[in-house]
C-alpha cells in the first residue's frame, strides 16, 4: 500500500479487514482537534470505499487548516488596525471557554447528588450491605403496590 491511492489508508481489525485512516497532522490543527495523529476507523473493507472517505477527511482537514491560518491573519490585521470586532469576537471565545470550564466544575462537584452513585460498586461488603438496605425498603412498597393493584 505505498501508492499514492492508498496513502494514509491502513488494514487494521481483527482480522486485518477494517481500513483505517493514520495521519499525522500539523501542530496548529492539532491543538483544534486534540491529538497529533488521527488514527480513525473507515468502517469498511471496500477499499474504493475506504478511498473516498479518507478523501472526505482529508478535505475537512485542509478547510480547517485553511480556517486556522485565517483566524491567524484576522488576529494580525486587528492588531495591526485595532480592528474592533475581530477583538470582541476572540474575547468572546475566551469568556465562552472560561464558561465552558465553569460548567465542568460545577458538573463535577454535583456529580456527588447524581441518582447513579448509589449504582456504583462499593469497596467492602459492609458498603454494599448499606446499599442493598437502602433499596429493599422501596422494593417492598413497590411489590405491595403492584399485589394491590392486581386483587
Amino acid at each position: 500500500m505505498s501508492t499514492n491511492e492508498d496513502k494514509y489508508l491502513v488494514l487494521r481489525g481483527k482480522n486485518k479487514d477494517i481500513y483505517f485512516i493514520q495521519k499525522r497532522v500539523s501542530k496548529d490543527i492539532s491543538k483544534i482537534i486534540g491529538k497529533e495523529f488521527i488514527k480513525k476507523s473507515l468502517g469498511t473493507s471496500n477499499i474504493h470505499i475506504a478511498r473516498q472517505k479518507r478523501d472526505q477527511i482529508l478535505k475537512e482537514l485542509v478547510e480547517i487548516s485553511s480556517k486556522v491560518t485565517l483566524g491567524k491573519e484576522n488576529i494580525i490585521e486587528s492588531e495591526d488596525s485595532k480592528d474592533i470586532v475581530s477583538l470582541t469576537t476572540n474575547k468572546n471565545s475566551e469568556i465562552d471557554h472560561e464558561r465552558d470550564k465553569m460548567e465542568d466544575e460545577i458538573s463535577t462537584k454535583k456529580q456527588k447528588f447524581n441518582i447513579f452513585t448509589l449504582l456504583k460498586l462499593p469497596n467492602n461488603k459492609e458498603e454494599l450491605i448499606m446499599n442493598i438496605d437502602k433499596f429493599i425498603p422501596i422494593g417492598i412498597v413497590i411489590l405491595t403496590l403492584f399485589i394491590a393493584f392486581v386483587v
